[in-house]
């Protein structure tokens, strides 16, 4: 595998657990044990689809991306976890918003725009390394500070948007290091991590204006 040319690496690194240069496969619910599990609860309630997605996720890694004009995104939808599995929630979510489609790469859930992955995200990155983090959050400034971020962002007229708050567990301190992947596989690589962690991407074209926010 070392004499792969086109290599991608991404490298979660346990405090508590000494890695050397063969990594050490953790034991952890496959994708179809993640996604057949049963939702708690059985609460009626109206969410965007966004928001709908982060409910089902219920402390499972996970990231969605947004691609918004001048109108926003107010659409809600009847969201309810009664008698579903994991799958079923996120299948009935992209059903009722077709704009939008749902995948699992390497145990984190995406929800992406149904046309296509934004290209921002889809930005290749050589190399992104950050050690002792205690929060997801706490990873975004750097990666956005990436030279290939930053001439990204450039070739693509967005500027950095003002960042609302957003919550995410606080599990103990981790370390990622990535060589040759995406923008998006970066962020899935924090959010597996933090082991809880869900990103948040949002690009918004208004008035000449485009903007675009990346938060934990």
């Amino acid at each position: 595998m070392r004499n792969l040319k086109s290599l991608t690496i991404c490298v979660v690194i346990g405090l508590v657990i000494a890695v050397s240069a063969q990594t050490t496969q953790i034991a952890k619910p496959s994708a179809h044990e993640m996604l057949e599990r049963s939702l708690p609860g059985n609460e009626v309630d109206y969410f965007t689809t966004t928001d709908a997605f982060h409910m089902s996720l219920g402390g499972m890694a996970g990231g969605s991306a947004r691609v918004l004009d001048c109108d926003g995104d107010y659409f809600k939808q009847v969201w309810s976890p009664l008698n579903k599995t994991l799958r079923q929630a996120l299948d009935t979510i992209v059903e009722n918003d077709p704009r939008y489609r749902w995948q699992v790469v390497d145990q984190v859930i995406n929800l992406l725009p149904a046309t296509g992955e934004p290209v921002l995200l889809q930005t290749r990155i050589k190399e992104f390394r950050v050690e002792n983090i205690s929060l997801a959050m706490d990873t975004v400034s750097p990666l956005l500070k990436l030279p290939e971020v930053k001439k990204a962002m450039d070739d693509l007229d967005l500027k950095h948007g003002i960042a609302g708050f957003f919550t995410s567990p606080s599990p103990k301190p981790f370390s990622v290091k990535c060589e040759n992947v995406t923008l998006r596989q970066a962020l899935n690589a924090i959010a597996r991590a933090e082991g809880r962690a869900v990103w948040d991407y949002v690009e918004t074209h208004c008035y000449k204006q485009n903007e675009v926010i990346i938060r934990f």
